[in-house]
């Protein structure tokens, strides 16, 4: 397993410890939800595929965005749900295999392969 993955894997319970401690020493629970964003973000920071990638992002920054400047919190969310739609109409990403296998000579019978009593 690469770095890379063991983070984008750990981010969650690293977000979660971080949120509580903000909570439980600095008595900081309301702003401290914002280390969430991390778990989105840390995955699009270590290695972005493609521009497909960076929709949940732009999606993000909108959402703060209509919050922050209009206070548009409430109907601000529903564009979140936009995010699984898009991502149905996109092409699907191609993921790329390090072992290729030869299933051919896996699953063919040759009798050359038997074990001699």
């Amino acid at each position: 397993m690469h770095l890379k993955t063991k983070i984008i894997a750990a981010t969650p319970m690293i977000t979660i410890i971080v949120y509580l401690l903000l909570g439980f020493c600095a008595n900081a629970w309301h702003p401290g939800w914002i280390v969430f964003f991390a778990i989105p973000l840390v995955p699009m920071i270590l290695g972005i595929d493609s521009l497909a990638g960076l929709y949940p992002l732009v999606t993000v920054i909108a959402y703060l965005i209509m919050g922050f400047v209009w206070n548009l919190w409430h109907p601000g969310w529903i564009i979140f749900l936009t995010i699984p739609v898009v991502e149905i109409f996109l092409p699907k990403r191609k993921h790329k295999s390090k072992k290729k296998h030869n299933f051919k000579k896996i699953f063919s019978y040759d009798e050359s392969d038997e074990i001699e009593d």
